[in-house]
């Protein structure tokens, strides 16, 4: 019963399972929406279509983003609790003199009765774990040391239980530039310098495909860092609390053997286990630093290799990109070669047409000239006639009151007729009405 329970809380407090839930709850509803309208109310943006359900990457990297986010509500969840247990009885209170050794089964029988889910905090561990020393001992010599040396676990333990999330802070990046390498890849694929027009559109969704996993992977792994960081900071100021509440049940509880302290044997033994501990701790701190140097290599490495394989992605596309520019620029001057000739067709007939128009207008301004000069001579002689006539009115006022009418009509005649001689045609017909008309008042 005790295995069916352990099984039933590991898959309850999995973060696989729950990731994957909350993956489920992402995608589920947004291929619905996308699919169908089965789902009213709920509409798939077009941001949210094209960062999270763009290609199989984004699926996999939201769905490790979810792991990650699962697990570390997880364990805030549990680190939760147990900032709960801190404030909750656990041994008895320390007697005056401190205990006998021989009470440490008590002890150990009182935390065995605390409930099943306070048995894995830490607070508990290290009261069951430092008892458990003494208990095996008969003895509370190196107590002190032995809370220090649990102290070190759990903060080791606390380290190892963010492997997962390391993890998929690492391949969440890796994921994202996995799904570069890929759209770049289909980008130049697709690419086809006889049809460059018609392979665009294939090398900009390639290209897509290719900027949008990074840029989600990169701010999914930011925001996963983040919540890390806060989240590995509660713990740590929680480790510190079980520190002080370990300290608070167990330091002076027992009673000390005075005698084995000066026991010579005991105290080289002693120095012998404080030795073979500073050199443990000094291989552990260089196999680290080991570790870490191997890692940022590794690092270094993979870096180089992918910034080779950018820069020969990056000349083969120039490269094609180049050689369809230079075919599209021949194009395009043979069109304008072409454009420019009938260009050249048009305008040319256009100018001919001006220079026709040109000479009509030329014509027609000389024969405007002519005309005027004509109007002009025309308006001169209608002076002289007008002063001609008035000048005749009085000869003829002159004639009458001197009854020498016949002579002025003879004058008259000779003076029409000189006047005909200087006159156009139609001016002589004009003079010739008017005499008619001066001979009927005459008259």
């Amino acid at each position: 019963m005790n295995q069916v329970n352990r099984i039933a809380r590991a898959i309850v407090w999995s973060p696989v399972v729950w990731g994957g839930l909350a993956t489920l709850a992402v995608y589920v509803p947004l291929e619905i929406s996308r699919n169908s309208e089965l789902l009213s109310g709920y509409s798939a943006h077009a941001f949210v279509l094209r960062y999270f359900a763009g290609h199989w990457a984004e699926y996999v990297t939201v769905a490790m983003f979810c792991i990650g986010v699962a697990s570390l509500l997880l364990k805030v969840t549990n680190l939760v609790g147990q900032s709960q247990i801190l404030s909750e009885p656990m041994l008895d209170a320390i007697p005056p003199g401190g205990q006998d050794v021989a009470h440490c089964e008590n002890l150990l029988a009182r935390l065995a009765k605390l409930p099943d889910s306070w048995q894995d905090s830490y607070l508990v561990r290290r009261l069951r774990e430092a008892l458990e020393f003494v208990y095996r001992k008969n003895s509370a010599a190196g107590l002190d040391e032995e809370i220090r040396y649990l102290s070190d676990l759990d903060a080791g333990r606390m380290q190892s239980s963010y492997a997962l999330v390391w993890f998929v802070v690492w391949a969440v990046p890796i994921m994202g530039f996995l799904g570069t390498i890929i759209g770049i890849t289909g980008a130049v694929g697709n690419l086809s310098p006889k049809a460059l027009e018609a392979s665009l559109s294939g090398v900009t969704s390639g290209l897509g495909v290719a900027f949008d996993t990074t840029a989600l992977s990169l701010s999914l792994s930011i925001v996963l860092m983040f919540v890390k960081y806060f989240v590995e900071r509660y713990e740590s100021q929680l480790l510190s609390q079980v520190d002080e509440r370990a300290n608070a049940e167990l330091v002076g509880r027992f009673i000390t053997d005075a005698d084995a302290s000066a026991d010579p044997d005991v105290n080289i033994v002693r120095r012998i286990a404080e030795n073979v501990l500073g050199a443990l701790d000094k291989v552990v701190v260089r196999q680290a630093e080991i570790w870490q140097q191997s890692l940022r290599a590794m690092y270094e490495q993979w870096a180089q290799q992918t910034q080779a394989s950018a820069k020969v992605i990056e000349a083969s596309l120039a490269g094609a990109m180049n050689q369809s520019v230079e075919q599209h620029a021949l194009t395009l001057a043979s069109a304008e070669r072409a454009i420019a000739a009938e260009s050249r067709e048009h305008w040319q007939g256009v100018q001919q047409a001006l220079l026709q128009n040109a000479a009509a207008v030329a014509s027609q301004q000389r024969e405007m000239t002519r005309q005027t000069e004509l109007l002009s001579q025309v308006v001169g002689a209608s002076d002289q006639v007008a002063r001609l006539e008035s000048e005749l009115n009085r000869n003829l006022s002159a004639l009458a009151g001197a009854q020498h009418f016949e002579e002025t009509v003879i004058s008259l005649s000779a003076a029409i007729g000189l006047l005909s001689t200087r006159l156009s045609p139609a001016d002589a017909a004009r003079i010739d009405l008017n005499s008619g008309t001066r001979k009927g008042q005459a008259a």
